[in-house]
């Protein structure tokens, strides 16, 4: 019968030799942290640590060195042993991948799936001189910067979003020379009849922007018909100078044919009596003075020179003709003598009176006094305001 210890045995740092430790078949009950035992059914050396008993007997799981990269393994009685690399980074399936060679084979194979390769810090091959296809039911995300190396780069999907507000063309760095080679966006489509190609972008033959509908591509270089544009509203920091391939003339314009629904360079016709002097930038329209036998432009004459009537160029307006006559009506009902003040500047006026009251035409003897007054003389004297005088000027 085993005997019992209620406390601890200090063998005072002296060897326990010939022990022998507790053999079990299965675990003890109500263990204590740092009991062990031996297992009788698996033949393995068992510690409590404090939750479950560890089997004590177990693989290496870990080495740690402080004072070199490298680890050497020797022994005494016979060759080096051999140290195989398990890890569940990597795994076929269910099954992990313990050597660097099963990981090859496994990376190369084109017909295998990588399940789990959680970290890669140097560079990785993958298959050879064929194609490889990496397939997932998924998305890829790549979260660092991708460089693709290559002469051909086909994405086939049907949108492709870019956050960059500027796409780089022609290269990475400015080229050194110039290539003779065109810059923009190449692109197919179909026109209801063929399949077309198209471009626009920058034609380096003629440093211009180019849109063209109808395309050939010879080694990035582009020729074809051009297309139409669409747009709003043009604002041109340059000028225009070219249409339709020809470069404008002074005095022509941008005037629209209706014919073919668009807008040409024209030039402005003089009608009779008009002139036109074009000039670089500018069209200067003049018009011809009219005459009895020319279609132009009137100056209309002054008040003072239509009393004149002298001026054979200037036109008389209806207030030049109503101040070459005068009217006024006479009488107060007690004088016989009445001077009139016509202001006609002439005695050449032809001055005529009729009565206010039945519209008659009557005579009075008229003296011209001056040439701005004539005194009317009656034999009795008119009513007040009875008589109407009417005075015009002859030339």
């Amino acid at each position: 019968m085993a005997v019992n210890y209620l406390s601890s045995i200090d063998l005072n740092k002296n060897e326990l030799q010939n022990a022998k430790i507790h053999v079990l078949a299965t675990a003890p009950s109500n263990p204590q942290e740092g009991q062990i035992y031996y297992n009788s059914s698996d033949n393995k050396l068992y510690f409590y640590d404090g939750t479950s008993f560890v089997d004590a007997s177990g693989d290496i799981k870990s080495v740690v060195t402080s004072t070199s990269t490298t680890l050497t393994i020797t022994d005494s009685t016979g060759p080096n042993p051999s140290i195989a690399t398990v890890t569940a980074a990597v795994t076929n399936g269910s099954t992990a991948l313990a050597t660097g060679d099963q990981i090859y084979d496994f990376v190369t194979d084109s017909g295998t799936t990588i399940a789990a390769l959680n970290a890669i810090t140097n560079n990785v091959t993958i298959g050879d001189a064929t194609d490889v296809t990496v397939t997932t039911s998924g998305d890829l995300a790549v979260t660092g910067d991708l460089t693709v190396s290559g002469t051909t780069t086909t994405v086939n999907s049907t949108t492709v979003t870019i956050d960059d507000p500027v796409f780089t063309l022609g290269g990475d760095t400015a080229p050194s020379s110039d290539d003779n080679k065109d810059r923009g966006i190449e692109f197919r489509y179909h026109d209801g009849t063929n399949p077309k190609l198209g471009f626009f972008g920058f034609d380096d033959s003629t440093g211009n922007f180019t849109f063209l509908t109808s395309a050939t591509n010879s080694s990035e270089v582009f020729s074809g018909t051009k297309g139409n544009l669409d747009i709003n509203n043009i604002s041109l920091a340059g000028s225009i100078t070219t249409v339709d391939g020809a470069a404008p003339t002074n005095g022509q314009i941008l005037i629209g044919n209706g014919s073919n629904n668009d807008m040409q360079l024209g030039t402005i016709t003089a009608g009779e009596g008009i002139d036109i002097t074009n000039a670089a930038g500018s069209i200067t329209i003049d018009a011809e003075d009219a005459s009895d036998s020319n279609k132009g432009v009137v100056e209309l004459a002054t008040t003072a020179e239509a009393l004149a009537g002298t001026d054979t160029t200037r036109a008389i307006t209806a207030a030049g003709l109503a101040a070459r006559s005068f009217s006024s009506s006479i009488g107060d009902g007690s004088a016989t003598s009445i001077t009139v003040t016509h202001n006609l500047n002439s005695r050449d006026v032809i001055i005529q009176l009729y009565d206010n009251s039945s519209y008659d035409t009557v005579f009075a003897d008229v003296v011209r006094t001056t040439v701005d007054t004539a005194t009317i003389s009656f034999t009795t004297a008119p009513a007040s305001g009875d008589i109407r005088v009417l005075v015009t000027k002859i030339d």
